[in-house]
């Protein structure tokens, strides 16, 4: 019975109220408040201020929250490690991923985890970062896959698994499309193609420039990668894209990519778990997978 009310409280504090707990455990509104009076009263202590539809936790909410964090933790861990000693046969796998990794790089990797384990469960969101690390400290993730700045890294255990670089990207019959290599102060005189200010990959294009003291020319931005290979594929001018996340077109003839040399653009690509969180059922296997990751 107190699980069950932890369990409750536990949800009204993730999903920041009531409404959205009782969808996230599959209870009623009332059922949900019930259970949280009920440890109110057996605990002796207010947990929320209430404001309307609006809670916020009390200091004693705050203690409780804490140790309430730790135990599912625990259950979670207890509930994989009986996953492991049974051959994964229901095992679970709860993973996010920024945009370029779940679309470029995760299918593969889950087709040979398949392949090993064909009957755990996989469920995989597609987020930013920080949306991430929230989902693994509430214990909605079991591990993440990330690119972009981490608010939180001392939280978590942080594997590297590739380097993704940035290269020019051509339409096939452009003039720079057979050279191997192309310096930065090229690039720089080219109508460019970009994504937005503020997205992750503008932001190693713009670091790139900077450190390098040169100024670009950007004749158009786009909010989505594959719209910006869609234009250059056009031929309505270049990009500079993540080389991962052009494996296709490079393969189909749709683009070709010239490395830029003189200062490198780079990102780091790394598989975040809970810090407190034991690597167990199949977090471990497909973290041993990613390890194998190459792009080229």
């Amino acid at each position: 019975m107190l699980f069950d009310r932890l369990k409750a409280f536990y949800a009204v504090v993730n999903n920041d109220g009531f409404e959205r707990a009782s969808q996230s455990i599959h209870l009623s509104q009332p059922a949900v408040s019930i259970r949280i009076r009920e440890l109110e009263k057996q605990l002796g202590v207010d947990l929320f201020q209430r404001s309307g539809r609006r809670v916020r936790l009390t200091d004693a909410g705050k203690i409780v929250a804490d140790y309430t964090v730790r135990l599912m933790i625990i259950m979670s861990d207890m509930n994989r490690a009986i996953d492991q000693l049974k051959g994964f046969k229901r095992g679970q796998l709860r993973c996010g991923a920024t945009t370029t990794i779940a679309v470029h790089l995760l299918p593969r990797v889950l087709l040979q985890l398949k392949k090993l384990f064909p009957n755990i469960e996989i469920k995989i969101m597609v987020e930013k970062t920080a949306e991430i690390e929230k989902k693994i400290t509430a214990d909605l993730l079991d591990v993440g896959l990330v690119s972009g700045t981490m608010n939180n890294p001392s939280g978590f255990n942080v594997r590297n698994f590739l380097t993704d670089e940035f290269v020019l990207i051509t339409p096939p019959k452009h003039p720079l499309a057979g050279h191997r290599k192309v310096r930065l102060k090229q690039v720089a005189k080219l109508p460019l193609i970009l994504r937005e200010h503020g997205s992750s990959p503008r932001r190693v294009i713009d670091e790139g420039f900077r450190s390098a003291g040169i100024a670009y020319q950007c004749m158009m931005e786009i909010e989505t990668s594959e719209a910006v290979k869609k234009a250059v594929a056009e031929g309505i001018g270049c990009s500079i894209a993540s080389l991962c996340s052009i494996q296709l077109e490079k393969q189909t003839g749709a683009l070709s990519y010239t490395i830029i040399s003189g200062v490198p653009m780079k990102r780091q690509f790394r598989a975040i778990t809970h810090k407190d969180r034991k690597v167990l059922g199949p977090v471990k296997p497909f973290l041993e997978l990613l390890g194998g990751t190459a792009v080229s």
